[in-house]
């Protein structure tokens, strides 16, 4: 599976990934794909609750705002999207 990862700033995006990952099936899983993604941005990782795993598994994105970082970010929004699979 694939996600979109991109941090935002006055409405344009000032960094993104598609990260690739095998699956996230509960909340332990989803953070350890978090922690990959942020490495790959060089941002600091988010705290993920509940709600970002079930907006991710139900709506395919979640989104962190600065608030959700214990260290200052420098965006406004940081966003995953789930990438569909193409089916050959």
């Amino acid at each position: 599976m694939k996600v979109w990862a991109k941090t935002i700033c006055e409405e344009k995006i000032t960094r993104d990934v598609v990260y690739d990952y095998e699956h996230a099936s509960n909340l332990d899983e989803f953070v350890a794909v978090l922690r990959g993604i942020c490495e790959a941005l060089d941002i600091p990782t988010p705290v993920a609750t509940r709600v970002n795993f079930h907006h991710y598994v139900m709506f395919n994105n979640t989104r962190f705002k600065p608030r959700d970082f214990v260290e200052h970010v420098d965006f406004e929004m940081f966003e995953l999207e789930a990438v569909p699979e193409r089916k050959k």
